[in-house]
């Protein structure tokens, strides 16, 4: 590992002529002219230009890299912490895991969709949501838009953006490092080093490596498990000259975790309990006997080049950009120990006596290209305008392999005893699906001052798609001897679609420090295509597109001695056909299927208020809070395994009941398996009260200040599956996190010290049913948990030089 990270960071200086990130911005020590930013006021680029955070009508969390660092907040998947109706799920793997946003967002199984809330690094576009859940080293800042911002950031951005802009080349020699040590065997060291190398040239480069041991015992492979390592490089260079600034950026990272395997908090099943042994369900159980890991790599690649001409009046800004994904995963699925298949008790499926078979490999390419101009100085009109374009590629592979016991020969076999030679065992799998996507948009958004402190704001994106998945599956199973437990095909569909979307809205500004917005905004999700292993390739049903009307009221104001400060928004969002994934699974029969589907319609409304109070110049209290009314509706979702063993029969034509468990009779007389219609139904992992409480106190000591960091999180009831599984909620839960540390006025050593969840409150980040003799019949209530390591207090330390 030492010889690669040193390669790689020599590798990283060489390729560093190739870089790129979004404009960071400083407050200037001058006296402000009107519309720039005073000493200490936020800056972002929520409209694709740099303006004031007070000054922008759209609802933006933004944090600085202190501030992250002060949280301790070192990825993307702790970032909830900073924005009020910003939630996160885990899946098994980052494909299936997921950002929401006022509770819209997309958690899927496969690739052939993209996710609703749009992360964007430096300017580029992540293809796919899992390139997201990536580590923070070298951050400028992080700034989460809520609502639809397809207009500027993209087709998908349905729910919000994530906008992740990391820091530029200085223009003198700086540098520093910081490493992190904490319980259960956290580690993280990440250094950068920047300055100028000739006139009109500068660079920077960093590094990080971090590295968990896990915080879930396996007392089969008796080792942690649910923990991680990864590591990775960035370098930019930057050449600024008289009108032209181009900023080349090249980044290479890898992950490999041991994750992400759930714990079991419930077992009424006695054979289960036994087929446990020695791990015992429970709320608080942190143990699993599996006897395989849950496994996950990455690698990821991106290199853009970022160029900027000043054209007097105009600025011209051009993004280049190439990235590069490649994920592995395997999880083991039944979560016992099958090293050998096992007799599990009854006789018949889905009592599996080996399922550790449920993964692969899949492969992104993508190339973007953004042309944008916008005026350069703030003035009556301000305008940005662009054309986008994108070329994706997906290569998407995958084998599930599940053997269960014959019948006949399980009769007299104790439970956990190796089956006989002959099992009934089925295996299946795709060679190949390939996915391509080719997008081009025409963008542009304007706002004109029509009188005194009055604004009209007009935004619209045009946009073309064609999407095609051409897929193929193995001809005889992938395990000789094995029976095939899918149906083969192969096949090829494409679709494509041209939308119109956009933007309109009022903003008043009463004076430089207080202003109210009023929006409407269209917001667009392209169609999909599947891309999974028991897809039929030759009839792929096409998701419809995800539409919303979302209208937005806001307002933002501080003091002038900035005392307080304060943002207010209120929001209705109407979405029609929104993509989820819908568990269409039937236990019974052993039969696993999600599939990605179309909501009939969802609304989404809610009200949140950031604001910071400062009553001294020592002490700032920071504080969010959120309501979040989150509803939709969707025909033919698998019912509450618990409750589908008591439907109702719906004759052939006759109106199937809502919010109740139900099998249709066919035109053929053929019974479907249990479904639901969901009315007003809640979406998941949506807590309808969020709160924080930030208070933070500095204290000067000579060159150095000590600071004491606190911080409240409080989230109400969530439920964890869209099928309404009243068994799968988490309750309302708050955790408290506390900072201690000393750092310079400008460089030299600092030093922290945290507590993690000081309450030691448990909490859990997914919720399901076990897989393992658990059906409608026998004991449906066993269940399964992803509990995060931020749900145990752990304590660590962070020491950090500058120069």
């Amino acid at each position: 590992m030492t010889n690669r990270l040193i390669a790689t960071l020599l590798t990283g200086i060489a390729i560093s002529a190739l870089a790129h990130p979004a404009c960071a911005q400083t407050a200037p020590d001058t006296a402000p002219a009107a519309g720039e930013p005073a000493p200490g006021e936020i800056v972002v680029t929520a409209q694709k230009r740099a303006e004031r955070l007070q000054d922008v009508p759209v609802s933006v969390t933004a944090l600085s890299a202190q501030s992250l660092a002060t949280r301790n907040i070192t990825d993307t998947t702790n970032i909830g912490q900073i924005s009020p109706s910003l939630t996160y799920t885990q899946g098994t793997n980052p494909t299936n895991s997921n950002f929401r946003i006022r509770g819209i967002g997309t958690a899927v199984f496969g690739v052939g969709n993209e996710s609703s809330v749009s992360v964007v690094m430096d300017g580029v576009v992540m293809a796919r949501a899992a390139q997201g859940f990536t580590d923070l080293a070298d951050i400028e800042r992080v700034e989460v838009l809520r609502g639809p911002q397809g207009t500027l950031f993209g087709k998908n951005a349905t729910g919000g953006a994530i906008n992740i802009v990391t820091a530029r080349p200085t223009d003198t020699f700086t540098g520093k490092m910081s490493a992190t040590v904490a319980e259960m065997g956290e580690y993280h060291v990440n250094g950068t080093v920047s300055g100028p190398l000739a006139e009109h040239v500068k660079a920077r480069l960093t590094a990080f490596y971090n590295k968990d041991d896990g915080f879930t015992y396996n007392t089969t492979l008796q080792h942690k498990t649910n923990g991680s390592e990864s590591w990775g490089v960035r370098g930019k260079v930057e050449f600024d000259f008289d009108r032209l600034n181009v900023l080349a950026s090249a980044s290479y990272g890898r992950t490999h975790t041991l994750c992400c395997q759930s714990v079991f908090i419930r077992a009424d099943n006695a054979n289960l309990v036994k087929l446990l042994s020695p791990v015992v369900a429970g709320p608080n159980n942190n143990q699993v006997s599996s006897n395989l890991d849950t496994v996950t790599s990455t690698k990821q690649q991106v290199y853009s080049i970022e160029a900027k001409y000043d054209a007097g009046a105009i600025s011209v800004t051009s993004i280049t950009a190439y990235q590069k994904f490649n994920l592995f995963n395997n999880q083991d699925v039944d979560n016992i120990n099958t090293g050998v298949p096992i007799y599990t008790g009854g006789t018949a499926a889905p009592y599996y006596a080996s399922f550790d078979v449920n993964g692969g490999a899949w492969q992104l390419d993508n190339f973007t290209q953004e042309l944008r101009a916008s005026n350069a100085h703030q003035g009556r009109l301000n305008y940005v305008a662009g054309v986008f374009y994108s070329d994706v590629t997906i290569d998407r592979g995958f084998t599930r392999r599940i053997v269960t016991c014959n019948a006949p020969a399980s009769a007299g076999l104790a439970i956990g005893a190796a089956c006989p030679a002959a099992n009934t065992v089925g295996s299946s799998g795709q060679s190949l699906a390939h996915l391509r996507s080719d997008q081009y948009a025409f963008f542009g958004q304007v706002d004109y001052n029509l009188v005194g402190g009055l604004k009209a704001i007009g935004g619209a994106r045009w946009q073309h798609e064609f999407i095609s998945v051409y897929g193929f599956q193995y001809a005889t199973p992938p395990f000789a001897g094995d029976s095939q437990n899918v149906a083969v095909t192969n096949g090829y569909t494409a679709a494509a679609d041209n939308v119109l979307t956009g933007k309109l809205g009022l903003q008043y500004e009463f004076s430089r420090r207080a202003q109210a917005y009023a929006t409407y905004t269209r917001g667009y999700k392209g169609q999909s295509l599947g891309t999974e292993y028991n897809q039929t390739f030759n009839n792929n049903a096409l998701v419809r597109p995800e539409t919303v009307n979302a209208y937005e009221v806001g307002f933002k104001g501080s003091t002038a001695d900035h005392r307080l400060s304060i943002a207010i928004s209120a929001y209705l969002a109407k979405y029609k056909d929104l993509q989820v994934q819908a568990n269409r699974s039937d236990q019974s029969t052993g039969n696993f299927l999600f599939v990605v589907t179309n909501a009939g319609h969802a609304e989404t409304k809610g009200i949140e208020i950031e604001g910071t109070v400062r009553p001294t110049d020592r002490l700032s209290i920071g504080t969010s809070f959120a309501y979040t009314h989150a509803r939709f509706d969707a025909d033919g979702l698998a019912c509450p395994l618990q409750y589908q063993a008591a439907f109702t029969t719906v004759a052939y034509g006759a109106a199937a009941p809502t919010n109740a468990c139900f099998k249709q009779v066919g035109a053929n007389g053929v019974v479907s398996g249990a479904n639901q219609n969901v009315r007003n139904g809640v979406l998941p992992n949506t807590p309808a009260w969020r709160f924080t409480l930030n208070p933070h106190y500095d204290l000067p000591l000579g060159r150095y200040t000590a600071y004491a960091d606190a911080n409240l999180n409080y989230q109400s009831s969530v439920l964890f599956a869209l099928e309404q599984d009243p068994l799968l909620v988490q309750k309302a839960y708050a955790t408290v996190d506390l900072s201690l540390g000393l750092r310079p006025a400008g460089k030299g050593l600092s030093f922290a010290i945290f507590i993690k969840n000081l309450t030691d409150q448990r909490f859990y980040s997914a919720m399901g049913h076990a897989s393992e003799l658990t059906s409608q019949t026998v004991t449906p209530n066993n269940l399964t948990a992803f509990v995060p390591k931020a749900a145990m207090r752990y304590v660590g330390a962070t020491i950090g030089y500058s120069f």
